[in-house]
């Protein structure tokens, strides 16, 4: 009879962790971007964005711990309470005075690689964050001989993990055409902060569900047709905010808005099921909220949002 009753007790305490990493990530994205910037920029999609650049990697850090570390995934939520190192750029920028000016690493890759590889200490742009990389890199190594007890994991991990994740989300790969100086310039209608919002919430979707995959696979072991039925209508939403809008339909707005609508759609679905998910029908709640501010807002950008 107490089963039941110390089930939710963990997912209460689930729910309060994530609450806690999403508020340490705004608040980092508000101070960096409105308190700390010479010239702020706070925005609607700069929010949506940078909040999702940072959900991104930790579900990256965390489908690492999982799979190369063997962490548990019901301790994955644990994760969060080490978000609030992301303050240290602000802490930093706060005692020296200086504004933050930190921005993706483009141009000449192999200056990219070096930054990369020297925790951006020598980098002009980006050197507020050498002690956040730092302290993480701490954090991942210690953690990860913790977890796996195996020396070889650990390296592996800070490999694939930690330097892995500064390649993947510190370049910056994708931009607006033909005004980018990304590695690869992207022809769609939206300006740079809603495209990355599209981009990384798709990133933030596929992390997740890489790192949870046998909890999903669980969910539609038997039935794979509301997946189906997420993406057609994804698709077919899509097909009629651009017809609505009579503008091109270029191939990256297609695929990013197909799967912010199916997003939203597979969500609404996944509300209706009991799952294993952290948090239990938290994150489906989550996404979907994320879903709807997203194309809330580009449908009425023009006239409310920057």
């Amino acid at each position: 009879m107490t089963f039941p009753k110390d089930k939710n007790h963990s997912k209460i305490i689930e729910i309060l962790l994530f609450i806690f990493l999403f508020s340490v990530i705004f608040l980092r994205v508000y101070l960096e971007t409105a308190v700390f910037a010479k010239k702020p920029f706070f925005s609607y999609f700069v929010a949506t964005h940078h909040c999702a650049w940072f959900t991104f990697v930790f579900f990256y850090f965390a489908l690492c711990a999982r799979y190369i570390l063997g962490l548990k995934p019901e301790k994955i939520p644990y994760l969060a309470l080490f978000s609030p190192v992301i303050h240290i750029p602000l802490l930093h920028a706060w005692i020296s005075g200086s504004d933050l000016r930190l921005q993706y690493l483009r141009g000449d890759f192999s200056k990219a690689f070096f930054d990369i590889l020297t925790l951006y200490k020598f980098s002009e742009k980006n050197s507020q964050f050498f002690f956040e990389m730092l302290a993480i890199l701490v954090i991942f190594a210690v953690l990860s001989y913790i977890v796996s007890h195996s020396i070889l994991r650990s390296i592996l991990n800070i490999i694939v993990g930690f330097y892995g994740s500064m390649f993947l989300a510190g370049m910056q790969f994708f931009g607006v055409a033909p005004r980018t100086k990304a590695y690869f310039p992207l022809h769609t209608v939206f300006k740079n902060h809603v495209l990355l919002s599209l981009v990384y919430f798709s990133f933030v979707i596929l992390a997740f569900s890489i790192c949870f995959f046998p909890e999903i696979k669980a969910l539609f072991k038997r039935d794979f047709k509301p997946l189906g039925i997420a993406l057609c209508a994804g698709f077919f939403a899509t097909l009629v905010m651009f017809k609505f809008w009579q503008k091109p339909l270029n191939i990256a707005d297609l695929i990013l808005l197909t799967l912010t609508c199916s997003t939203a759609v597979g969500s609404t679905v996944l509300l209706q099921k009991e799952t294993n998910l952290p948090g239990g029908r938290f994150f489906p709640f989550v996404f979907l909220a994320v879903s709807l501010i997203l194309i809330l807002g580009i449908i009425f950008g023009n006239k409310v949002f920057i």
